[in-house]
C-alpha cells in the first residue's frame, strides 16, 4: 500500500532515477523516523523481529487473503475501485514501467519496512500500553488510511488492510510478519500491473 501512496502522491516527478530516488528517500526515510523515535519511546523493536520455519508459514497463510482480496476487488464494479485501478496502472506507466526488477523489489521492501516499522511499530505498540491493543490497532489504521487517503475508497481499503496487518502483528508478536507481507503484496501487485499493462 505505502508505495502506491508514494506513486499516486508524486505524480508530478518525472523521470525515471528521480522517481526512484524519490521512492527510496519516502519510503527509506519513514524506517529511520520510525527506529529514531522508537529509541526514544523506549520501543526495543528487535524483541518482535524474528523468523523461522513457522514464521515463513504466517507471512505465506498471511499473503494469501490480501492477493484474494485485489482480485475480488478488480472483479466487483465499484467505480472507486476501478478508479484507484486506473490510476495506479496510468502513474505506474509514467513513473514505473521503465524499472528494473531490483528497483521495484526495493521500492517494495522499503515500503513494508518504513510503513510497518512506523504504524504497527511505533504506533500500534506504543498506542498499545496507553489504550490497550484492540483501540491501538483501530487507531493506528485510522492514520495509516488517511496518509493514504488519495481517494475515499483508497482511505477505506488502507483502513481495511491496515487492521488487518495489526490482528495477524497482535496474534503473531512478529513484526516480520506484517512487514513481509506488505513487502510481497506490493511487489506482487507491481509485477501484476507492469505484466497486464496492456490489459
Amino acid at each position: 500500500m505505502g508505495a502506491f501512496a508514494c506513486l499516486l502522491g508524486e505524480a508530478r516527478y518525472n523521470g525515471r532515477m528521480s522517481f526512484f530516488r524519490l521512492a527510496v528517500l519516502v519510503e527509506g526515510g519513514l524506517a529511520i523516523i520510525a527506529i529514531v523515535a522508537g529509541l526514544f519511546a523506549g520501543l526495543h523493536y528487535w524483541e518482535y523481529c524474528w523468523c523461522n520455519s513457522g514464521t515463513i508459514g504466517q507471512i505465506a497463510l498471511g499473503l494469501v487473503p490480501m492477493i484474494a482480496g485485489y482480485f475480488v476487488l478488480k472483479a466487483l464494479p465499484f467505480s472507486g475501485v476501478q478508479r484507484i485501478d486506473r490510476l495506479v496502472r496510468e502513474l505506474f506507466q509514467q513513473h514505473m514501467r521503465q524499472l528494473n526488477l531490483w528497483q521495484l523489489a526495493l521500492i517494495a521492501a522499503l515500503a513494508g519496512i518504513g510503513e510497518e516499522l512506523l504504524f504497527r511499530g511505533l504506533f500500534q505498540l506504543g498506542l498499545s500500553n496507553l489504550l490497550g491493543v484492540w483501540w491501538a490497532i483501530l487507531l493506528t489504521s485510522l492514520i495509516f488510511g488517511l496518509a493514504h487517503a488519495i481517494t475515499p475508497t483508497y482511505f477505506f481499503l488502507a483502513f481495511l488492510i491496515s487492521n488487518y496487518l495489526g490482528f495477524l502483528f497482535e496474534q503473531t508478536g512478529n513484526l516480520i510478519v506484517p512487514i513481509a507481507i506488505h513487502a510481497l503484496y506490493d511487489f506482487f501487485v507491481f509485477l501484476y500491473i507492469r505484466y497486464t499493462a496492456s490489459v
